[in-house]
């Protein structure tokens, strides 16, 4: 799979799947939200560094998103650009706006710090 359909399911997809390697080996399949600004993917963990796939990412700076049987690996690393991540907000609201609840803890400040923006590889 091309680079251009790993944005088009992470543009087009609510409620995406992120896979994720613990140490001892195999993988993990989380269900997570993604957005994408400017053509540019994002992830967010809504519970920081609680959340396994997080972790798992960020040290490992990979992933893999899957869709059935199409897999889109990708690298990941985490995003300090202030302007950047109030793009990501707010593509967040656009995107997961019926989501009311979940969406609030979401756009928590506290989260800003786990944004990470998805690059195909």
């Amino acid at each position: 799979m091309g680079d251009d359909s790993a944005v088009e399911y992470l543009a087009r997809t609510d409620v995406v799947h992120i896979a994720t390697e613990p140490r001892a080996g195999g993988e993990i399949v989380t269900p997570i939200w993604a957005v994408v600004v400017d053509g540019v993917p994002y992830v967010r963990s809504g519970y920081g560094t609680s959340s396994n796939w997080f972790r798992r990412a960020r040290r490992d700076g990979r992933a893999t998103f899957v869709d059935g049987r199409h897999r889109y690996p990708v690298a990941v690393e985490v995003v300090d650009d202030e302007a950047t991540v109030d793009r990501v907000d707010d593509a967040y609201r656009t995107k997961y706006a019926r989501y009311r609840g979940p969406l609030r803890g979401m756009l928590a400040p506290e989260l800003r710090a786990f944004t990470m923006r998805v690059t195909p590889r």
